[in-house]
């Protein structure tokens, strides 16, 4: 039963890469700009230095995909209120809404299979997810170190 979770994870996760390349294409946007468009969409209006942080780049990086995306008019920089020397990148919500209406379809989706499960069962996968996540990105941050490491 083990290998079949494993077999089903791989699966599951090379369809999600596969699915976030096309509504990006579909957006005119590259894969990593997207992926911004979600992580904005998750963790609200941040800076530069924070998108950095979520993503592993680097700021000059974050700072080119952030000067795309204001271009294709999915964000905004604002001053930030409590620190005008700060920016906050925050989303454009009509382009928000245009980026996630791509996905509905597969939300609906999920939605379905999910409603297969008892609460309970719901519950095991929520934790499941969660505590993948997790390891996932701790896993991203040993291999980041590991990388530094190797190259200084």
């Amino acid at each position: 039963m083990l290998s079949d979770v494993h077999e089903g994870l791989r699966s599951f996760t090379a369809y999600a890469v596969l699915l976030s390349h096309v509504v990006a294409e579909r957006l005119g946007l590259s894969a990593t700009d997207s992926r911004c468009v979600d992580l904005l969409n998750r963790h609200g209006p941040i800076t530069a230095g924070r998108l950095a942080e979520l993503t592993g780049l680097t700021t000059g990086a974050v700072t080119g995909i952030v000067d795309r995306l204001e271009r294709a008019r999915f964000v905004r920089r604002d001053k930030d209120p409590a620190d005008r020397r700060r920016v906050i990148i925050r989303l454009v919500p009509e382009r928000e809404n245009a980026a996630f209406a791509e996905l509905a379809s597969m939300t609906g989706r999920v939605d379905e299979i999910l409603a297969r499960y008892d609460d309970r069962e719901l519950a095991a996968i929520a934790d499941f997810l969660k505590r993948s996540g997790a390891g996932t990105a701790e896993e991203i941050a040993r291999l980041r170190e590991a990388t530094e490491k190797s190259t200084t």
